[in-house]
């Protein structure tokens, strides 16, 4: 089976192919262009981004979109963490947390399946802390400040497979219901 992904990122897409293959589930990533809402809900964001991603492709597909919630903020940035990270970078999330100790945070995944007549949606979080340094060189933005106790690593400082199993589990929730429903 092969499954359409509307992106460029190669991050996002590697992480996909090492969880949805063992679904037997090939990821190809197709470029698309989307201008993604602002909306205070991370599954309104999904869903419209998968709707304006089959427009332009024309075929079942993914779409992911992920935000870092940070706990004493109030969960900001969570739905505009792109937005956040392009204006004040990692080096603004650090100064902006630097008074708060321990600075609970989680990441959560959001990827909408759409086939123009339905879309579903597959979440997960991965819980950890914002430090104050930039650690690791595999991972991009707050990859590199969100740090897992659990494993004593930021996200960049982690194999791509334990990032996988850091962000939680909404790759395999996808890849069995995929499989369950037989959709290509």
């Amino acid at each position: 089976m092969k499954l359409l992904f509307a992106t460029t990122n190669k991050y996002k897409i590697k992480s996909a192919e090492l969880v949805l293959k063992k679904y037997g589930i090939k990821v190809v990533g197709e470029p698309a262009e989307i201008t993604e809402i602002q909306a205070s809900s991370p599954e309104e964001v999904a869903k419209d981004k998968a709707k304006k991603a089959f427009k332009i492709i024309k075929k079942p597909l993914i779409v992911m979109d992920s935000g870092l919630f940070i706990k004493p903020l109030n969960g900001f940035p969570g739905v505009y963490t792109n937005f956040v990270l392009k204006t004040l970078g990692e080096d603004g999330l650090i100064k902006l947390t630097e008074n708060i100790s321990p600075c609970k945070a989680y990441v959560q995944r959001m990827i909408a399946y759409t086939n123009g007549k339905e879309t579903k949606i597959f979440f997960s979080r991965g819980h950890g802390e914002i430090i104050s340094e930039k650690r690791g060189d595999n991972g991009i933005n707050y990859d590199l400040i969100f740090y897992v106790p659990e494993k004593e690593k930021t996200l960049a400082e982690m194999t791509d497979e334990n990032q996988v199993k850091a962000w939680g589990d909404a790759w395999n929730q996808l890849g069995k219901w995929l499989k369950k429903n037989d959709k290509e």
